[in-house]
């Protein structure tokens, strides 16, 4: 198993891998400049995912790794781009943090949250989060499933919600591997079984990248029910075909490897029929459409993300035209990015990529 130093490098990675609900191809809530930027306050340090609700109401994760002084929380940006706290988090018993990453609503309006304790010195200890909502207002927070090594990316169809775990030990040629898990939106208090062998196991992939050792991370279903995961240190989009029980019948790369220096979070786009790729190394958005051609939609230089540049991306999601970017703003080796600074910023882009 990777070390923990190792994880903490590979965590700052954003993950996501929180995939937002497709009510994102509704009309643009008001017309507007792009780009531009929508500024957090101080205490959101590090923006991860966002799910969209159905009015354009985008709920953002912010785990606070750059600066863990700052509790994980979840942020509530309007359609007119007010931002304000959505709720705090439950901190884990052991840990006595809380990092949320991916994040998704479910048809009921309650939110699944991958809390992803990779700080800790202790594996195993993530967890899988439902944020109950009535009225749009946040309420009790339970526990769906804890036990998960780097809880990541989320994703919800059918009754049931994915987890990515994009770290769970070695194979047996010494690569990274990972896992997709699947539990029903209404389990509470599972514990995860490690070894491969719990019964929520939907999943394995394996990165063979020695420079980035992160593997399953964004998540996200096209309208046919195929599964796409993006393999972060091998920088390829899986597609997973699964039958009714939810099992693996067929698992290819989607995309070819040498496109992208990554692939973070990711965001299915069913109005154009793309995948949006949040590649963190390039500071770059990427298009994937469903035979696997890639382009690139935005791409920025170094920069601190103040006039709505892309500043170290970790997901980006559709808001009617506008697609929007959570600037993670980490330094890796071979990033653009070279600081982590103020403002901390989500981007506003045109969908069909910068004017």
């Amino acid at each position: 198993m990777m070390t923990r130093i190792t994880l903490q490098l590979a965590v700052m990675f954003g993950f996501l891998g929180l995939s937002a609900t497709h009510a994102a191809d509704a009309p643009a809530p008001r017309p507007a400049t792009v780009p531009r930027a929508i500024v957090l306050p101080d205490n959101c340090n590090t923006p991860d995912a966002m799910a969209v609700l159905p009015d354009g109401t985008l709920i953002l994760s912010v785990p606070n790794f750059t600066d863990p002084t700052s509790p994980g929380v979840l942020m509530k940006i309007a359609p007119d781009d007010r931002v304000s706290l959505f709720c705090k988090l439950p901190p884990h018993p052991q840990t006595g943090g809380v990092f949320p990453m991916g994040v998704r609503q479910a048809p009921s309006g309650d939110l699944y949250v991958a809390d992803c304790q990779i700080l800790d010195t202790t594996p195993d200890n993530s967890r899988l989060l439902c944020v109950r909502v009535t009225d749009g207002r946040s309420g009790q927070v339970e526990v769906v499933a804890d036990g998960l090594n780097v809880a990541n990316g989320v994703a919800i169809r059918d009754g049931y919600v994915y987890v990515t775990d994009s770290e769970t030990g070695k194979t047996a040629d010494g690569a990274v591997a990972s896992s997709v898990y699947r539990f029903r939106l209404s389990d509470r208090g599972v514990q995860v079984q490690k070894g491969g062998g719990d019964p929520h196991l939907v999943a394995t992939l394996k990165t063979v990248s020695k420079e980035i050792p992160v593997g399953a991370d964004g998540i996200d279903f096209d309208e046919h029910g195929n599964l796409y995961v993006a393999n972060c240190g091998d920088a390829v989009i899986e597609k997973l075909v699964l039958n009714q029980a939810g099992r693996v019948v067929q698992q290819t790369a989607l995309t070819a490897s040498g496109q992208m220096k990554s692939a973070d979070g990711i965001f299915y786009d069913r109005s154009t029929q793309q995948i949006f790729v949040a590649d963190v190394l390039a500071n770059a958005i990427r298009a994937v459409t469903l035979d696997g051609r890639v382009k690139t939609v935005a791409q920025s230089g170094d920069n601190d993300g103040s006039a709505g540049q892309l500043d170290g991306p970790s997901e980006a999601v559709v808001r009617g035209q506008e697609l929007i970017a959570a600037n993670f703003d980490r330094v890796f080796p071979g990033s653009v990015n070279t600081q982590s600074e103020k403002p901390y910023t989500l981007a506003v882009l045109n969908k069909a990529g910068q004017p």
